[in-house]
């Protein structure tokens, strides 16, 4: 089965110059159908199962999801996918590099019935020690996920900046970000419907942020963050969710 998940995985996807200059114009990118829809329900299953014998490790941010990392170390299925010159690829290429290695893979899980608190506003380079900009996220749904299961929401063009590297994921760093945005006029590209298998791109300096799930099924979301192959790990004491290992690399453009 594993040797089956390898091959649908190693195909390319289907990736044009205009989607890379909108990635790289605006931060961020939803792309339909990475996931092979074949493949689907058994990640579902292997990261629900993953997620679950992890669950001592499982961090619940201020009840807006609920998260454990690093899912590929321990389960095969998990390892095919985070592992997969197909996404990596993708990520190769909407950063303009020659190859990615992976920081480290993550569940989110978003409780239904208004019990998945909205995700504040917030840039996930405050947790990343590297030397590069070329640092981006898979994020995928493994059930369809309408508006009001609390896709992202994202500030586009924020990656040119790094107006809230200072701030931790907080309600701090969404009002900070939330007068930003309003200060200076802007323009927030907000969630959209995503079938179980698309995925949103994002860099790790663009806004972002999730709504509650409002739905009565929890969001389950499987995440996959990337960093440009030739950059640097540097010293820096913000420790939570920055355990990437960085030895695998993958997705090399002339792959």
């Amino acid at each position: 089965m594993v040797f089956n998940t390898r091959f649908a995985l190693a195909e390319d996807y289907d990736l044009c110059q205009s989607q890379i200059d909108e990635y790289q114009n605006n931060g961020h990118i939803l792309l339909r159908n990475v996931i092979p829809e074949s493949e689907i329900a058994e990640l579902r299953t292997a990261v629900l199962r993953t997620h679950e014998a992890l669950k001592d490790e499982e961090e619940d941010f201020q009840k807006a999801f609920r998260i454990t990392q690093n899912l590929w170390e321990i389960n095969d299925t998990v390892r095919a996918h985070v592992l997969s010159k197909r996404y990596a690829g993708i990520a190769a290429k909407l950063l303009g590099c020659r190859d990615v290695r992976i920081y480290h893979d993550l569940t989110f899980f978003k409780e239904g019935l208004g019990k998945g608190k909205p995700t504040p506003w917030h840039q996930d380079g405050h947790y990343w020690p590297l030397d590069t900009e070329g640092c981006i996220t898979l994020w995928v749904p493994l059930i369809d996920c309408p508006v009001d299961m609390g896709p992202m929401s994202f500030v586009s063009g924020s990656h040119l900046n790094k107006n809230a590297e200072h701030l931790p994921i907080s309600d701090e760093s969404d009002e900070y970000i939330r007068n930003l945005v309003e200060k200076e006029n802007l323009s927030v590209a907000p969630a959209q419907h995503m079938k179980a298998g698309d995925a949103t791109f994002h860099s790790c300096w663009t806004y972002h942020a999730a709504a509650s799930n409002t739905t009565d099924r929890t969001r389950i979301a499987f995440a996959i963050a990337y960093y440009d192959a030739d950059a640097k790990v540097v010293p820096r004491s913000r420790t939570r969710w920055s355990c990437g290992h960085g030895e695998e690399s993958c997705g090399s453009l002339s792959s």
